[in-house]
């Protein structure tokens, strides 16, 4: 064979160089490096799809004034497997949906704030239901069928119609009581509905723990038991207007976030010693607050802890107090949200503090371990004295006057 023979091997390697490559590296690729053939619509342009090539085909709505929507399970003969993520997101007018049972994941933010959704079937083909996928709908009942093994975190966050979740008792992963959702065990309750109407409520002896959001946005709680709890997620019970009382049990060593911000009834909270640290915003615009005990376990209070607590007139921070981030305590939004000191706030820490430093820093009187009580007693012994001396002066004059007028 001559040195410049054309040989097969040598085609084959032109086809693709030239042809098969180029192809390869227009088609988009997933995270895992997937290769996926290009987009594709339904015949009559409402959804598009997109084939990852590992037995993932996902689907996304191209209407966003759509009202009612039914998946359909197939198209251009690709089986529709997933709803893909931002798939009806922003939708305001979306209020039915219908899922083939060809559809094992409902991806992140697939239903993001369809504040009109009130009426979706998850079907039994469901695996998983992603990141805030339901945040804002208005749904009042979910029903999560067995074969569903994660639901991501603040799923059905912003609900604020939801009445109960409701659990195939044959998933191996979640279970409901009461349409309260729970891990399997019991150990972790994930969901308290903003809507249960019910007005108090104990947790379970043990369910030890939380979830971040777990009671958001509830109305109408006013007393939660909360005794069997060891630990506490994010922002747990923020929103909860209708909250008055609450007690932290003992081993509670942190409020994350704004565990209470918002929680504009409540009135009372024990907090145990071991807490150490209060979160951002963790008593945000907590009104109706008027006394509170921190702990002497206590080291920090983040930014906008206590902001906007204007029945709390004065606090008394423990020494140990070495971290008070901004606006912490002694602060509210004005007209225009313009930031104001309460009138009439102190701070109740001795000299050479970081609380004393915070309160000289943003111009708070503080009384230097002197409480407003402390004054009042000092006062009327003040008063009591002046009295008592009132009266041993006049039995004195008296006395003069009488022996005055005798010896007269």
């Amino acid at each position: 064979m001559k040195k410049n023979d054309f040989s097969l091997s040598d085609l084959l390697k032109l086809i693709v160089s030239l042809v098969i490559l180029p192809v390869m590296q227009a088609v988009p690729a997933d995270a895992e490096g997937v290769i996926s053939v290009p987009n594709g619509y339904s015949e009559d342009g409402l959804w598009l799809y997109n084939d990852y090539g590992d037995g993932t085909v996902s689907v996304n709505c191209q209407d966003n004034t759509i009202t009612e929507a039914e998946i359909p399970a197939q198209i251009d003969g690709h089986v529709i497997t997933m709803v893909e993520v931002d798939c009806f997101k922003d939708n305001p007018n979306l209020k039915k949906v219908t899922l083939p049972d060809t559809i094992t994941v409902i991806e992140d933010y697939a239903f993001y704030q369809c504040y009109g959704l009130e009426e979706i079937n998850i079907p039994q083909s469901v695996e998983k239901i992603g990141f805030q996928a339901f945040y804002g709908c208005a749904l009042t009942e979910v029903n999560i069928p067995a074969g569903v093994t994660e639901i991501e975190g603040f799923a059905f966050e912003g609900c604020n119609s939801l009445q109960a979740v409701h659990v195939a008792q044959a998933n191996q992963n979640y279970l409901d009581q009461d349409g309260i959702l729970f891990n399997h065990d019991k150990t972790e309750l994930i969901l308290y509905p903003s809507a249960k109407a019910d007005t108090s409520y104990t947790v379970p002896a043990g369910c030890t723990k939380l979830e971040s959001y777990a009671f958001m946005a509830n109305q109408s709680l006013q007393q939660i038991d909360i005794s069997a709890v060891q630990e506490m997620g994010e922002d747990v019970f923020y929103y909860c207007t209708s909250l008055q009382e609450i007690t932290i049990p003992d081993g509670i060593t942190e409020l994350k976030g704004s565990a209470f911000g918002n929680c504009t009834t409540l009135k009372k909270i024990i907090l145990p010693e071991g807490i150490t640290n209060l979160g951002s915003g963790c008593f945000y615009n907590c009104v109706m607050l008027e006394e509170i005990q921190l702990p002497e376990s206590l080291t920090g209070m983040n930014d906008y802890a206590f902001f906007n607590c204007g029945s709390l007139r004065s606090l008394k921070i423990p020494e140990n107090v070495t971290t008070i981030g901004d606006y912490a305590m002694g602060w509210y939004y004005g007209d225009e949200d313009e930031l104001k000191r309460l009138p009439d706030f102190e701070i109740d820490a001795d000299n050479g503090t970081t609380a004393f430093e915070y309160a000289a820093k943003n111009s708070i009187k503080c009384t230097g371990g002197i409480t407003q009580g402390v004054v009042f007693v000092y006062i009327m012994l003040g008063v009591v004295a002046l009295v008592i001396l009132a009266v041993i002066g006049l039995v004195i004059m008296q006395k003069r006057y009488k022996k005055q007028h005798e010896l007269d």
